[in-house]
């Protein structure tokens, strides 16, 4: 389904382009192009921002866990109540082997293997700014009360409610979307085992080895602040060379108005040089969240017992 869509009669188009109204001011505002030159805009010329000269900053306003109700059951350390309703839990076995020990005597055989799995991250955006053809926010995933938190210099928001001791690898830092289409952000995780696994006269041992893999999907809201420190030069190229002809100086002091003017639901002012816009979008993550070792006796009639192991995985690459 398409986040939105172009053309049609009242369709409009959810991203303010940012950067096309500081271009658009520069060229009417500033220039003193012909007659001629207004004609021929696009053919003839090209036109940049220079971003350098305005500080983004971006603050989580809302990041809300959507409520599933397909929660598969499981054995794994029990989360809060109201975390479990909104987080997928699943077992998936990576590998799987038996000992059988028919020798009259106990036996070790060694428990060794490893496997990678992809975790996946999925960020849309609904509603909010663009530059040009891109939009530029920076999300981090809120973590509970009692986690070790993001990565430093994650973006700023209110508590989670996910474990940060549960999100894997770079899911736990900080997300940079720059696509107005979505952006996926991808992992891989090493997951292994090396164990000596002793079974006695006349048994069987089935080890497994395990990974608990959580989903979820988050609707999230992302202010973000753009403040002018000086004034902002719009450099104006050549379409068929890329030569840089002219650059047009913004003054800091119209940096709000420009950005405002019939856009007042979209951005809001701050001051004359500063402004800010809200982001809306949605989140869906699925990650490994640890790993289990799982080693199960069997012997004779007696019921099987059970030996189960957590650890944690090996981050390969972001």
């Amino acid at each position: 389904m398409p986040l939105f869509s172009f053309g049609g009669k009242g369709s409009k188009d959810p991203m303010v382009d940012l950067e096309s109204l500081l271009i658009d001011y520069a060229w009417t505002e500033v220039s003193n192009a012909s007659c001629m030159d207004q004609v021929f805009r696009t053919r003839r010329y090209t036109f940049e921002v220079n971003w350098a000269y305005v500080n983004v900053s971006h603050r989580i306003k809302k990041f809300l866990l959507r409520s599933r109700q397909d929660s598969d059951p499981s054995t794994a350390p029990p989360l809060d109540p109201k975390v479990r309703s909104k987080v997928i839990q699943r077992d998936l076995c990576l590998f799987r082997t038996e000992f059988t020990n028919s020798s009259p005597s106990d036996q070790s055989f060694t428990f060794k293997t490893e496997r990678k799995t992809t975790s996946r991250c999925d960020v849309s955006v609904q509603r909010g700014f663009r530059l040009g053809a891109n939009v530029d926010v920076r999300l981090s995933i809120p973590i509970a009360d009692g986690g070790q938190g993001a990565a430093p210099g994650a973006v700023a928001g209110p508590p989670g409610e996910v474990d940060g001791c549960r999100i894997t690898g770079g899911l736990s830092g900080e997300l940079h979307v720059t696509k107005t289409t979505g952006q996926t952000f991808e992992e891989t995780l090493t997951w292994g085992v090396d164990s000596q696994v002793k079974v006695g006269q006349g048994s069987r041992v089935v080890a497994e080895l395990i990974i608990r893999e959580e989903e979820m999907t988050a609707d999230f809201e992302i202010e973000s602040t753009f403040e002018a420190v000086n004034d902002i030069p719009v450099y104006v190229k050549e379409r068929k060379t890329g030569r840089v002809l002219e650059v047009l100086e913004i003054p800091k002091q119209q940096f709000a108005k420009i950005l405002t003017t019939g856009k007042e639901k979209e951005i809001n002012k701050i001051d004359d040089s500063k402004v800010s816009c809200v982001t809306n979008g949605t989140l869906r993550a699925i990650y490994g969240a640890e790993q289990v070792i799982s080693v199960k006796s069997f012997n004779g009639n007696r019921p099987p017992s059970t030996v189960v192991e957590f650890t944690r995985p090996q981050i390969e690459e972001f």
